[in-house]
C-alpha cells in the first residue's frame, strides 16, 4: 500500500537528492561504456524530480528518517496515556509515574525562555536571508547569460528555400520546425522550449548534403527528448540549490549525457561503419573550440569531443538484453529513488493496552507514514483489547503475530508496518504472590520495600518488568530472572564479598564522595544557616 504526501521538509529534499546524485555518479563511472546512453538521462530526472518537489512516498521499501535529521520538537512533551481494558490495581502505578515524567518535562521545557526564543528566532532568519541572497545571485547571473544569448539570435534569418534542408526536416518527420542561420554562433544549436528551433552558423557549408544530415538529426533528436526542457529544470534546481557542489557536477554530467545519448540515437538511425565515421568528422568540424556544455540550448561543443568520437566510432548496438536490463535498471531504480525517503511522521498508533485476563501489555507503532482510516487509533485498540482479552497462550511471540496479523488483516496494509512493544504487565496483587513464592516478602503493604528470606534488599530489579529499586544499606543486591513467558525462573542473589556486590558499592561510595564535593547552592547555604 503506497502513500503519497507532498510534505517533504527542504533539508530532507537535500539530503535524499544528495545521496541520489552520489549514487548516479558512481554508478556513471563504473558503467558509462557498458550500458545504453539513455540511462542516465532518465536517472538524472529522477533526481530532479526528488530535488523540486516535495513529494513523500511511503511504500514497504522506504528507509526509516535518521534520527539526527529529525528536528526536534520545540514545545512541551507530556507523558503517554495508558489504556487499561478493566479496572486495576496498576493504573494508579502507571499514573503516578506519568505524572512526575510529565512534571520533570515542563520544568526542563521553560527554563531560560529569553534565550532560548532569540536563538530559534535569530538563526533562521539569518540562514534564510543568506539563502534568499545566494538564490537571487544564482538566478541573476543565469538571466543575463539567458538575455545575451537571446540578444545574439535576435539578428538570426529564417531559411526558407533551401530545399535540401526542407527535404531532410520532412524526411525526419520534423518539417514544422524552423531553421535560422546567424552569423554570432559559431555551432548548431537549439533554442526554446515551447516552441524550438534549430539554429544554423553562417559560415557552415550549406552545400555538404552529409554534414546538414547529421546536424540536423543531432539536433531534432534534441528537440523529439525534450532535452531543452530537462535543461531549463536543471537550471530552476542549480537556482534552488545553488549552495550544493554536488547539483552542480550533476549538471555537468547531465548535460553530457544529453549528448551522449542524442549521438547514440542518431547512430541507431545511421548504424553502419562509414556512417558512423562520417558522424564524428561531423562532430569535429562543427565543434566549438573552448567552448563547454551549456544548460541554455542544445548545441555542439568541443568539450570532450575526444570522448564522444571515440564513442561513436566504437558504437555497437545493444542487445535485446542489454535493453532489457537497462530498462529494470531504470524501472528498480526510480522505484528506490522514489520510496527510498518519506518525510518525518508520528510513528504513535495505539496507547499502552493491558487487560487482566493477559500477563502483557502492547503498544502499537507504525514503521512508515500509512493511511490507516477514521479512527485508525480507536480500531486499533480494539483489536488488541479483543485478543488481549480472548489469549490463553500468554506467549509474546504468539501475541504478537495475532495483533500484527489482525491489523494487516483490519486496514489492508502489510505486517511489516506495524511495530509492537509488549511489556509484561502485572498488577501489584500477582506480582507480589509471585515474589512471594521465591521468598520476595514487602516489610509494608503501602510501599515497595522488601525482604529476601529474612534479609534487607539494598539493591532489586525486574529487568522483564521494568522494576528497579535501591536504597543506601541492605544485606543482598537481587535480580529477577524470568523467562520468556514472563514467569520467574531464578532469583540471583549478591552479598558482600561478591564481586557484583563488591562493585555496586564502590560505584555507591564514589558517588557519595562526588556528592559531599559539590558545592552548595546559594538557596541550600541559606538553609543551613538557619
Amino acid at each position: 500500500m503506497l502513500s503519497f504526501k507532498m510534505n517533504m521538509p527542504f533539508y530532507l529534499m537535500v539530503f535524499y537528492g544528495s545521496i541520489m546524485i552520489a549514487a548516479v555518479l558512481v554508478l556513471r563511472s563504473l558503467l558509462r561504456n557498458k550500458l545504453p546512453k539513455f540511462v542516465f538521462p532518465i536517472l538524472w530526472s529522477a533526481v530532479l524530480l526528488r530535488l523540486l518537489v516535495p513529494f513523500s512516498l511511503s511504500s514497504p521499501l522506504s528507509m526509516k528518517v535518521p534520527e539526527f535529521l529529525i528536528a526536534p520538537p520545540y514545545e512541551i512533551a507530556y507523558a503517554d496515556t495508558v489504556s487499561i481494558a478493566e479496572e486495576s490495581p496498576i493504573e494508579s502505578y502507571v499514573t503516578e509515574a506519568a505524572a512526575g515524567t510529565a512534571e520533570q518535562t515542563i520544568t526542563i521545557a521553560y527554563q531560560d525562555t529569553d534565550s532560548f526564543q532569540s536563538r530559534i528566532f535569530s538563526l533562521p532568519l539569518f540562514i534564510g536571508f543568506v539563502y534568499a541572497a545566494g538564490f537571487l545571485i544564482t538566478a541573476g547571473i543565469l538571466l543575463l547569460q539567458k538575455y545575451r544569448y537571446t540578444k545574439c539570435l535576435k539578428d538570426s534569418l529564417l531559411i526558407e528555400h533551401n530545399e535540401t534542408i526542407n527535404a531532410l526536416l520532412r524526411e525526419m518527420g520534423m518539417g514544422h520546425i524552423l531553421v535560422f542561420t546567424n552569423d554570432q554562433t559559431a555551432s548548431p544549436l537549439v533554442c526554446g522550449l515551447i516552441a524550438p528551433k534549430i539554429y544554423l552558423p553562417t559560415r557552415m557549408d550549406f552545400g555538404n548534403t552529409q554534414l546538414l544530415r547529421h546536424i540536423l538529426c543531432h539536433e531534432t533528436m534534441h528537440i523529439r527528448r525534450k532535452d531543452n526542457i530537462r535543461k531549463a529544470v536543471m537550471l530552476l534546481a542549480l537556482c534552488v540549490y545553488w549552495f550544493h557542489p554536488l547539483v552542480w557536477l550533476m549538471s555537468k554530467a547531465l548535460c553530457s549525457d544529453l549528448e551522449a545519448a542524442c549521438d547514440e540515437a542518431v547512430l541507431r538511425i545511421y548504424g553502419d561503419e562509414n556512417t558512423r565515421k562520417d558522424y564524428a568528422f561531423s562532430l569535429l568540424a562543427m565543434a566549438i573550440t573552448g567552448n563547454r556544455p551549456t544548460l541554455l540550448y542544445s548545441a555542439f561543443s568541443k568539450t570532450e569531443v575526444e570522448r564522444r568520437i571515440q564513442s561513436v566510432l566504437h558504437y555497437r548496438k545493444a542487445s535485446a538484453l542489454m535493453i532489457v536490463l537497462s530498462v529494470c535498471l531504470v524501472f528498480s531504480g526510480s522505484v528506490v529513488f522514489a520510496t527510498a525517503g518519506q518525510a518525518p511522521f508520528s510513528p504513535e498508533l495505539t496507547s499502552f493496552c493491558s487487560s487482566d485476563h493477559c500477563r502483557w501489555g502492547v503498544r502499537v507503532n507504525l514503521t512508515r507514514d500509512v493511511s490507516l482510516g477514521k479512527d485508525a487509533q480507536m480500531r486499533a485498540e480494539q483489536i488488541l483489547f479483543d485478543i488481549l482479552r480472548t489469549d490463553v497462550t500468554n506467549d509474546p511471540d504468539l501475541l504478537e503475530m495475532q495483533i500484527t496479523t489482525a491489523l494487516s488483516a483490519a486496514f489492508h496494509v502489510e505486517k511489516s508496518a506495524f511495530s509492537l512493544e509488549i511489556s509484561l504487565c502485572l498488577n501489584r496483587e500477582t506480582l507480589f504472590e509471585e515474589y512471594a513464592r521465591w521468598g520476595l516478602v514487602r516489610i509494608e503493604d503501602t510501599n515497595d520495600a522488601m525482604l529476601y528470606n529474612g534479609e534487607t534488599i539494598r539493591t532489586y530489579q525486574d529487568k522483564t518488568l521494568g522494576r528497579y529499586m535501591s536504597q543506601p544499606t541492605g544485606a543482598v543486591d537481587l535480580t529477577v530472572v524470568r523467562d520468556r513467558l514472563g514467569y520467574i525462573t531464578a532469583v540471583e542473589i549478591f552479598r558482600e564479598g561478591d564481586s557484583a556486590y563488591d562493585e555496586h558499592t564502590r560505584k555507591i561510595e564514589q558517588n557519595n564522595r562526588q556528592y559531599d564535593n559539590f558545592p552548595a547552592t546559594e538557596v541550600e547555604q541559606q538553609a543551613f544557616s538557619y
